[in-house]
């Protein structure tokens, strides 16, 4: 090492494209083999080994005399006195060419596909929310982190007569455009089914029936409820879904647990629930990507959301985006998010609600 040389065998020169007693030795010689782009990354990682001296990997590009590009992998050792202090490197190295290539092919169709999907969902969702006179009304939709992971998660809004508002969100289990093609399946059916049906539980009845046709292997699940301004009540039922979560204009929170059925396709039944809402309440409305966390107790999400509607803005819109801000921004979610936020504004009169 103090030498500054590097001895390098005919098959390791054979991989960076040099004919046997080409390469010069020396440590310019070998930075000069490294692909431009990777050499800090490199030099780096040898840094690092050499002040910790143990194994290391090295996973670089060189270019060959005739212009080609070639992915070399060195696994090496540093070697060490009897001090400890570090006196050389050694190690082997290995062509992956054909596998790295392969994996960028990967990447870039699960890019590719991630692009349609998401795409696809987004056209699905709607650019714009209904609503009805005394209430406020946004929403979000967050895609997981990584290729082709988009899911299932959907909400609807949908006007009803007497100017109440049915409010509607759900998650698909698995993800990519079959999770896509059954969400909106879901979706589509809960706008449909909810202009002729106005008990949620009944609205989950049919639901159920008509899940059937997503599959016996889809697993669904809905929260649906009716909102209605002019009477300041919330009527609900849920089909395994997480509750929906209540501020009253004091900022004070409640989670509004139950009646909950099953996920939609497993049989049973469902129940409406009707609670009296005081001026100025908010709605808010969510899939479970935005409280799951890995290793981490399922009631510790909750009272984080709890926490962050508590202390977040008033506005539907700015309050769905401190919620993404404040649960989602150490971390990009593993699992898709929706949130649905309604709120109550400036009491109905009647001859606003006709």
């Amino acid at each position: 090492m103090a030498a500054g040389t590097t001895e390098w065998d005919a098959r390791l020169e054979q991989l960076h494209g040099l004919a046997p007693g080409e390469f010069g030795g020396t440590y310019e010689d070998w930075l000069a083999a490294l692909h431009p782009e990777d050499r800090a990354e490199c030099l780096a990682r040898v840094e690092r080994a050499l002040s910790e001296p143990g194994p290391y990997i090295l996973l670089h590009r060189t270019t060959w005399p005739d212009g080609s590009i070639h992915w070399i992998e060195c696994r090496g050792q540093v070697t060490v006195d009897s001090n400890g202090a570090p006196t050389g490197t050694i190690g082997v190295a290995i062509d992956v060419t054909v596998r790295e290539e392969h994996g960028a092919v990967v990447a870039q169709e699960l890019a590719q596909e991630r692009y349609a999907v998401e795409t696809l969902q987004r056209a699905i969702l709607p650019a714009a929310l209904p609503s009805v006179p005394g209430v406020s009304v946004a929403a979000r939709y967050v895609p997981a982190s990584g290729p082709a992971v988009i899911g299932g998660d959907w909400y609807a809004v949908i006007p009803l007569e007497g100017k109440r508002l049915g409010l509607a969100i759900g998650d698909v289990a698995g993800h990519g455009l079959a999770a896509v093609a059954d969400m909106a399946d879901a979706r589509f059916s809960v706008r449909t089914l909810a202009l002729t049906e106005s008990r949620p539980d009944r609205l989950l009845d049919r639901l159920n029936h008509v899940s059937s046709v997503f599959g016996d292997e889809t697993l669904v699940t809905a929260l649906y409820g009716v909102l209605d301004p002019l009477e300041h009540t919330w009527s609900y039922a849920a089909a395994g879904h997480c509750p929906a979560i209540l501020r009253t204009g004091d900022a004070s929170t409640t989670m509004l647990e139950g009646p909950t059925g099953p996920p939609l396709g497993c049989g049973g039944a469902f129940r409406t629930r009707t609670i009296q809402l005081p001026h100025a309440s908010t709605l808010v409305l969510y899939t479970d990507g935005l409280i799951e966390r890995r290793r981490e107790p399922l009631d510790t999400g909750f009272a984080r959301l709890q926490a962050a509607c508590a202390s977040g803005p008033a506005e539907p819109e700015d309050l769905c985006d401190y919620i993404l801000e404040t649960l989602l921004s150490d971390e990009q979610p593993e699992d898709d998010v929706a949130i649905l936020v309604a709120k109550l504004d400036e009491p109905v009169t009647p001859s606003q609600g006709t």
